[in-house]
């Protein structure tokens, strides 16, 4: 009888352990698969989001104010994600200097960061260690 015991508290630990790994995982998929609003466009790298928290774009610059191709590529960011809902990844940095959030971004299928390079409105801009998908963007 004792044996008996032991061996369903056994098995019911061996169970536990898998459901926490299950459970886990498919919490780090929703997590990595969650989608956030965006509620401005600030210019052609760099947009809003409903936390009121601000995101870079990583491995790409646009023209800033005053340069040309600030509006197109401005008018181009507003046009992609504005008012949608976007998936955002990260690659070693959460923030830059200014608090931003530095982020890789999705709109459904489409690479926003690459897309902006694509349609010759920015350029390919590594910077620090945040540089994963760099390749990806110049492609």
């Amino acid at each position: 009888m004792k044996t008996s015991k032991i061996k369903i508290i056994f098995i019911a630990s061996i169970s536990m352990i898998i459901l926490f790994f299950l459970v886990f995982s498919v919490y780090k998929e929703y997590q990595e698969r969650k989608t956030i609003l965006v509620i401005s466009v600030i210019d052609g790298d760099t947009f809003e989001i409903e936390t009121g928290e601000k995101v870079r774009l990583i491995c790409i610059d646009t023209p800033e104010f005053n340069e040309t191709g600030y509006e197109e590529a401005k008018i181009f960011l507003s046009e992609l994600v504005l008012n949608k809902k976007v998936r955002l990844e990260k690659d070693i940095s959460d923030k830059d200097a200014y608090g931003r959030l530095l982020r890789y971004v999705y709109l459904n299928d489409v690479f926003v960061n690459k897309e902006i390079v694509q349609k010759n409105l920015g350029i390919l801009f590594p910077y620090g260690n945040d540089t994963k998908r760099c390749d990806e963007i110049a492609s």
